[in-house]
């Protein structure tokens, strides 16, 4: 008869690759993982995976037994939660701890969770914060613009995000420029907002398009890109901004963008530790943004 530990521990050495990774996650001793695998595979009838040094490599027997009981363990472990829970309180669904950049969240994102049959818990930072939280197991998914390689953490590409630049609609720009240094010398005379003291994306603008550091300096640094939008709205200055984030400025008439052929792109990412990459919560987060 095949123990339900033979499978979780065969789920833990897929997921992180190797017998001793498996074994540090579920806090057993690395015998007791080879024991409840040779035991599986004897089941089986045929090896799971192919012995490399240092490494699991599932084989096609292997692929297709995860494939079909990892729905049906992670549904048996949430009905045995479920059972946990004091019967005389109603269950409550399950949460999901998200890290995200707030601007995103809110301009981007959020609207598409409505109808989530999971809970959400919401916590706002920057990329490093967020991921370092991540790791820490704070929060169980982040999305970022960074994909920093830290270990056990997987990245998805969620979207490429288009930053150009936005002015105040009533904002005069001489027809006659169209060159890029008179478009450099044009955007060089203007009032700059910026995310950073170091210019993050506007570095970037700059970098791609005159294949050099901008030498503006801001006239004001704003840490959060919808406050930046509403100072560029009250004529305070210029900046470069995510059209997602502008959309509706422009169409009521507030904001306008110029230069769109000299647009940047970023990627986003949703960021889950790769053992849990497969969940799915963390799989119907990613359907849900994904573009």
């Amino acid at each position: 008869m095949i123990d339900f530990e033979w499978y979780r521990s065969f789920i833990s050495i897929y997921k992180h690759g190797s017998v001793s990774a498996a074994a540090k996650a579920r806090i057993l001793t690395q015998p007791a993982m080879s024991q409840h695998l040779a035991a599986l595979e004897s089941e089986m009838g045929e090896p799971l995976f192919v012995r490399a040094p240092r490494k699991m490599i599932p084989t096609e027997k292997g692929k297709e037994l995860y494939t079909k009981i990892v729905p049906l363990i992670e549904k048996l472990e949430s009905t045995s939660m479920e059972f946990r829970n004091d019967s005389n309180q109603p269950a409550l669904a399950p949460l999901v701890k998200l890290g995200t950049p707030p601007e995103y969240f809110t301009k981007a994102a959020i609207r598409e969770f409505k109808g989530l049959d999971f809970r959400l818990s919401v916590q706002f930072g920057v990329a490093q914060e967020l991921q370092e939280k991540l790791s820490a197991g704070e929060v169980d998914l982040v999305i970022t613009t960074q994909k920093t390689p830290i270990a056990g953490v997987e990245y998805k590409k969620i979207e490429d995000e288009v930053f150009v630049v936005v002015v105040p609609v009533d904002s005069e720009t001489n027809s006659d420029v169209k060159s890029m240094e008179e478009i450099e010398a044009w955007l060089n005379g203007q009032k700059w907002l910026s995310y950073g003291t170091e210019l993050p994306i506007v570095r970037r603008y700059w970098r791609e398009h005159f294949n050099k550091r901008p030498e503006i300096q801001p006239t004001h640094v704003i840490p959060d890109l919808r406050a930046v939008l509403e100072a560029i709205e009250n004529n305070m200055g210029i900046s470069v901004l995510p059209t997602y984030l502008v959309k509706d400025s422009m169409e009521a008439g507030k904001t306008k963008i110029l230069f769109p052929q000299l647009a940047v792109e970023n990627t986003i990412y949703l960021a889950s530790k790769m053992e849990n990459s497969d969940h799915p919560h963390v799989r119907e987060i990613l359907r849900r943004l994904k573009k």
